[in-house]
């Protein structure tokens, strides 16, 4: 049975903000296919309308940050949205916190299928369920259309980590292994875009309710973390994360603002 049937894929258009919409049985990275498919040099070049979704059942190397690897196995949930910043009201000075916001609907969404257990948000782009990676978001651009960002996420919803590394399992974990059940997809992308959009128009329109909802879920505050920022790597006491979506530090040398990162430990 395939993951997603033509009915679902009529309701995904039919129920979201979702323009166009790239459905592959598999594929080896939707972010990767977003980035070279719909982030082409020239707009007289796309005929897509946005926002886009790239969508596939079976992901074969998915991409994290940095150099890391997105594990995924049948029953989770991968998919990119291309998204036109400037359609949305989102300015450039603002769309470090794309990957902030989308992390909250995200958490949100899981929080409602999950009442009894802990959702929290790692800063920058996971989400961790009882204490395990449950979600990852990637934000890229390109730069040649620095405007169009493509956003990946990556949701442990159905599958196992029976058959991942023994390293990830303990890691990791699912919507259905730490609840007991199955959730149907289709349902589930909807509900995860429609969040998702109302997240982007927080950031959007200034009305101050995504960071302080988004410190409500964090995971870090008050932890002594270790964070590689690709220059050097900093350690000290999380205070926060503050408006701007910046990390507070508070190091030996006093306060400090990191915009982005790596936490290696935590």
């Amino acid at each position: 049975m395939l993951p997603f049937t033509a009915e679902d894929l009529k309701a995904v258009r039919a129920e979201t903000f979702i323009e166009h919409l790239d459905y592959f049985e598999s594929l080896a990275s939707t972010n990767s296919w977003a980035l070279h498919t719909h982030c082409t040099p020239s707009p007289s070049e796309r005929e897509t309308s946005f926002p886009a979704l790239v969508l596939t059942g079976n992901q074969t190397a998915g991409r994290g940050r940095g150099n890391n690897a997105w594990w995924s196995a049948e029953g989770g949930l991968t998919f990119s949205l291309v998204v036109d910043a400037s359609q949305l009201g989102i300015p450039l000075e603002k769309q470090p916190l794309i990957a902030l916001a989308t992390g909250l609907a995200v958490c949100e969404t899981l929080a409602r299928q999950a009442p009894e257990h802990t959702l929290q948000l790692k800063w920058p782009n996971d989400v961790f369920l009882a204490g395990k990676k449950v979600s990852g978001i990637l934000v890229e651009t390109s730069a040649s259309q620095p405007g169009l960002v493509v956003i990946g996420v990556g949701v442990n919803l159905n599958n196992s980590f029976l058959s991942a590394e023994a390293e990830l399992q303990s890691l990791g974990t699912s919507l259905y292994e730490t609840t007991g059940q199955k959730f149907p997809l289709a349902p589930a992308l909807i509900d995860l875009i429609n969040a998702i959009e109302n997240r982007l128009y927080d950031v959007a329109g200034d009305r101050g309710e995504l960071m302080p909802t988004w410190r409500r879920y964090c995971l870090l505050t008050g932890r002594d973390i270790r964070i590689n920022t690709g220059r050097e790597t900093r350690a000290g006491t999380c205070l926060e994360i503050d408006d701007q979506g910046y990390l507070i530090l508070q190091t030996e040398d006093g306060r400090e603002r990191i915009i982005s990162g790596t936490i290696e430990h935590f």
